[in-house]
């Protein structure tokens, strides 16, 4: 019951992460006032937001491969990996 929603809540992420990214783009551009406290604390939640999909990236293109898989199968938090990565 749960693998589906981890997954559901994986593939939303994946294809709403644009929407951080062009917040970020504009704030660099200077679109958006820099002195507030909402936009700033805004900036940091859209770079903490795209961090976390880089690394997910990384872990998906080079960690939790096929090749890695016998790996990963005896560790405690396999479930998680398999739902993420491997499905």
């Amino acid at each position: 019951m749960l693998t589906p929603i981890i997954q559901w809540l994986d593939a939303g992420f994946q294809k709403l992460i644009f929407i951080p990214a062009i917040f970020l783009i504009l704030y660099s551009f200077g679109v958006f006032k820099k002195g507030t406290a909402r936009i700033h604390l805004l900036h940091k939640l859209c770079a903490v937001l795209v961090a976390a999909f880089l690394i997910r990236c990384f872990l998906a293109q080079f960690i939790f491969t096929p090749v890695n898989y016998h790996r990963f199968v005896d560790q405690g938090y396999f479930p998680l990996v398999r739902a993420l990565f491997y499905d």
